[in-house]
């Protein structure tokens, strides 16, 4: 079993959540565009043997996740905690670099945090992506700078109105039990690391089936919280299967009462 995963923030409050980092003694990111694609890429990128200072919101969070939500899109960050359970459990050990999270922090923050790691997804690719089963239009890899890019407007339309899974390209998993794919920075997991969670009570993981992963805005994500989360998950999926449907005819409709507007096939 493959899942997708990443941090639950925007659903399960209380949390901390880190606002912005510090890098190289300044604030500011700096970017740069590919002249091959025009993706712009972030200095941060490139901050994988560099410690990293972050600071948090000043939200109401009172409890230091394992798993901490940022606005980056290329840090998942884990506690010491999630990588030592990772260790014991025969999950692996996987390259990375701290993130030293520091005041000021939230007054109903009164903890001290815990040490927390990027995990570098440059050394941890372990699939290919089949991006047209997946449902992702139009999908390239920019020769240059090795960039994932789609249809962003045409691929939201073919997802709304259909399931996907996030497929793999048959042969290619190398059989680590957290990896990215190749020009991605989509982060999977075997059903060992689901377990873990589980048994060290690890907190604000986000867990997705591959089978529905490529339209699954809305799915509450897999309650690791339960022993018997496995038996409970078939059940889960059909409910959101369910309602998936329900809207997807809603989203239909309205597409083709729209003067020039056609269903996705």
């Amino acid at each position: 079993m493959f899942f997708e995963f990443a941090h639950n923030s925007y659903t399960r409050r209380g949390y901390a959540y880190i606002e912005k980092f510090k890098m190289g003694g300044d604030y500011r990111s700096r970017s740069w565009s590919c002249h091959a694609c025009n993706k712009w890429h972030d200095d941060m990128d490139n901050y994988f043997d560099k410690k990293i200072v972050a600071f948090v919101e000043k939200t109401r969070a009172n409890k230091w996740p394992d798993i901490i939500g940022n606005g980056h899109q290329t840090f998942d960050i884990v506690s010491q905690r999630v990588l030592e359970a990772w260790e014991a459990e025969g999950i692996g050990v996987f390259p990375c670099f701290p993130v030293q999270v520091q005041p000021p922090f939230p007054k109903t923050l009164t903890s001290e945090p815990p040490m927390y790691y990027r995990l570098d997804y440059k050394k941890m690719a372990g699939v290919e992506m089949d991006f047209e089963a997946s449902g992702y239009v139009d999908a390239k890899i920019c020769e240059l700078c090795g960039s994932f890019s789609y249809d962003i407007s045409q691929t939201h339309r073919l997802q709304d109105t259909k399931i996907f899974p996030m497929a793999f390209k048959p042969g290619t998993w190398n059989g680590a039990h957290v990896f990215y794919p190749d020009h991605t920075r989509f982060l999977f997991c075997t059903d060992k690391v689901v377990d873990c969670a589980h048994k060290y009570k690890l907190t604000n993981f986000d867990f997705t089936p591959i089978e529905i992963g490529g339209s699954a805005t809305g799915f509450k994500g897999v309650d690791y919280s339960k022993k018997n989360w496995r038996q409970k998950l078939p059940e889960q999926i059909r409910a959101f299967e369910e309602e998936f449907y329900k809207e997807a005819e809603d989203y239909k409709r309205r597409l083709v009462e729209r003067k020039g507007e056609v269903e996705p096939k």
